[in-house]
């Protein structure tokens, strides 16, 4: 997290941002500026607790409250207990010390630190300023919470579908393998076994075993598509396109230029791979289709459109499919909007029905994701 430039903010020598969970806790920081190479900070501030270091920051954590020092470096530099920092503490010229709590809606979020230069003592409106900044930030570590915990709940959902897809496929394959071994051993110990019998039994077990593996490894590729990082986003679905052809009999076409230029982070290429997953799974499910065509193509941003497009009946079947869509609906929304993106579905105007993902390219970067420590 940089820290931006302002009048206000040419008296300051130093300034972090820490992210806290429990003010007792270790704390995580987010923008640090003005102490040079300091990677160690968090290790070496835990070093000078444990010492019995006075942590004036705290105070603001604790309270909620700013907490103002005047001439605080001679008093850190001269006492042990902070002897792990003063290599660190030491370097910028500075004297005194605001710490400017980061609160939203109610909670604490963590501080901004400020280390004044000599000369310089913080007035009303570098506190003014402070808190501007301490608001701004708050809602960035806020608003990065909430994407993570949307994520984890993402996953958590994605889990419980392929939870459920283990138990209606694989599981009740497994049971009629055991079936159909118990009753051919039934008949292989009969007096006059029938050898067609056994024949017959012993293919149809074999059919079986054959529809749990391929179910349990498109199961296993779900959970993780490995071949997003060696194969790409579009051989990652045309491969799930084939496994889902074989099993269903549905046609699936995939759709993609030659040169799809896509330079998205992996995590952002597996939220795709996930949306276009899921509208395959509501077509299987609820959609009653013959068909389906998935679109890949460039945005003008640099990034990726995909579009699923089936020749069903869309959402108006029982209410609980379209319950199961609507919640399906949601999860690829949550996908896209993490990065920014952005998601529409609806019927398309030759029948059947229409889910289009767009994930832009510019300025992407890996997910946010701001732990509390």
């Amino acid at each position: 997290m940089s820290v931006p430039k302002s009048p206000r903010s040419t008296d300051i020598a130093a300034v972090q941002i820490l992210a806290i969970g429990d003010p007792r806790e270790e704390l995580r920081v987010l923008g640090m500026a003005g102490f040079g190479h300091a990677t160690d900070f968090t290790e070496r501030l835990s070093a000078c607790r444990r010492l019995g270091a006075d942590v004036r920051f705290l105070d603001a954590l604790e309270r909620g409250e700013p907490v103002v020092v005047h001439h605080r470096k001679p008093v850190i530099m001269a006492d042990p207990a902070w002897a792990p920092l003063h290599g660190i503490m030491g370097q910028p010229e500075w004297d005194s010390f605001v710490s400017m709590p980061l609160v939203m809606r109610g909670t604490m979020l963590g501080v901004i630190n400020a280390y004044y230069v000599p000369g310089d003592d913080p007035g009303p409106g570098s506190l003014a300023f402070l808190e501007a900044m301490a608001d701004h930030a708050a809602v960035a570590i806020h608003t990065a919470r909430l994407l993570d915990r949307t994520r984890s709940q993402a996953q958590l959902d994605e889990r419980r579908r392929l939870a459920r897809d283990l138990h209606d496929s694989v599981v009740q394959q497994l049971f009629s393998m055991r079936m159909q071994a118990t009753a051919l051993r039934a008949q292989a110990d009969r007096p006059d076994p029938d050898p067609a019998r056994i024949c017959g039994g012993a293919e149809e077990l074999g059919e079986l075993a054959e529809s749990a593996l391929a179910d349990l490894r498109r199961l296993i590729f779900e959970l993780r598509p490995l071949d997003l990082a060696e194969r790409g986003l579009v051989d990652a679905v045309t491969s799930h396109a084939a496994s889902l052809r074989a099993r269903t009999g549905l046609a699936v076409e995939v759709c993609a230029p030659a040169d799809l230029g896509c330079e998205l982070p992996i995590v952002a290429e597996e939220d795709l791979y996930r949306i276009v997953c899921e509208a395959l799974h509501n077509v299987v499910k609820h959609a009653h289709a013959t068909a389906v065509v998935i679109r890949f193509c460039p945005t003008p941003d640099g990034g990726v459109a995909v579009e699923v497009v089936d020749d069903g009946r869309g959402p108006d079947g029982a209410p609980e499919e379209a319950a199961g869509t609507r919640l399906g609906l949601v999860s690829m929304r949550e996908r896209t909007q993490r990065w920014g993106g952005h998601l529409t579905a609806g019927p398309h105007p030759d029948g059947g029905w229409t889910v289009r993902a767009a994930i832009p390219g510019a300025r992407l970067g890996t997910a946010p994701e701001v732990s509390g420590v």
